[in-house]
């Protein structure tokens, strides 16, 4: 006798992470590939997005100012954004690389923060061979622009967050919808957007929304976690490293693109990232060139 199982219509309620994860959706900006990489050392890496390291072969290892971890094969390493790390890598080291946001945008916080994500964090050998494959496999498809590839790539970083968020063993998800903090941010993002090109000054910013300027910087604290003024120079920065992509842009053009100067823009690109804008771009277009 066959026996089937009777599977009910889906309910939010019965399955409230599925839902959660349904309102966002991944941003990706680069997915590299690192094959067979030998003794290399690279120190202060940081990122305005998140990074996903997916260990494939080899070993490698990956330090901040107070931890140290090592990867083997199917480890993973998710590093949320502003973090600043070093890497070394051993004999032939093979891995892929993610970058990306979620969208909202807004929300981005609250989603790293909801499962304790909000920190460096190491996952021993979480991919089996036949994620190693999907991995691969996905890699090829996108670097060939297959048709569906995006939404693949999605499906897979949607699945292994999944994973990753099981064994966190995270609390019991939030029923609030959007909230009135968001919702002004988003407004901010807005304004930003319509207004990249020109100086930001936050007592303008307050009156084009309509807000106190403690209002405004609570906003920013509890949705973004960082200040208004920081606020509106992450968004800057984040605008200014795609556009750092275009070799034909010079500095001085990136800089008038988000509204700075050359020297008040180098200072901020460096202050965050560590390193100056041109070399930045060097080491984008490297990065580039070897996906």
């Amino acid at each position: 006798m066959k026996l089937t199982k009777r599977f009910d219509p889906f309910r939010a309620d019965a399955d409230p992470l599925s839902a959660y994860l349904s309102d966002f959706r991944f941003e990706v900006d680069y997915f590299t590939h690192w094959p067979q990489q030998d003794f290399k050392t690279l120190k202060n890496l940081v990122s305005t997005r998140i990074k996903l390291v997916l260990q494939t072969q080899g070993q490698a290892e990956l330090t901040t100012r107070s931890e140290h971890f090592m990867l083997d094969a199917g480890s993973v390493m998710l590093i949320p954004p502003y973090s600043v790390y070093s890497a070394s890598t051993f004999d032939h080291v093979d891995s892929y690389e993610v970058f990306f946001n979620l969208h909202p945008f807004t929300r981005e916080h609250a989603f790293l923060q909801q499962f304790g994500f909000t920190r460096i964090l190491h996952f021993p050998k979480v991919m089996t061979p036949a994620h190693i494959a999907a991995l691969t496999s996905c890699y090829e498809d996108v670097r060939a622009c297959r048709p569906g590839c995006y939404a693949q790539l999605g499906a897979l970083l949607q699945l292994l967050f999944i994973r990753l968020i099981r064994l966190q063993n995270a609390p019991a998800l939030p029923t609030e919808n959007r909230s009135r903090e968001q919702y002004v941010i988003s407004r901010l993002f807005e304004y930003l957007e319509a207004h990249l090109s020109q100086p930001i000054h936050v007592d303008r910013l307050c009156e084009a929304l309509h807000v106190s300027q403690s209002h405004l910087y609570r906003c920013s604290r509890d949705v973004m976690n960082c200040s208004t003024q920081q606020l509106v120079i992450r968004y800057k920065l984040r605008h200014a490293q795609m556009l750092l992509k275009n070799p034909e842009l010079s500095i001085s053009d990136v800089a008038a693109a988000i509204g700075y100067d050359l020297f008040y823009f180098s200072t901020q690109f460096k202050k965050a990232f560590l390193v100056s804008p041109s070399e930045y771009r060097k080491n984008l277009l490297h990065c580039l060139q070897n996906a």
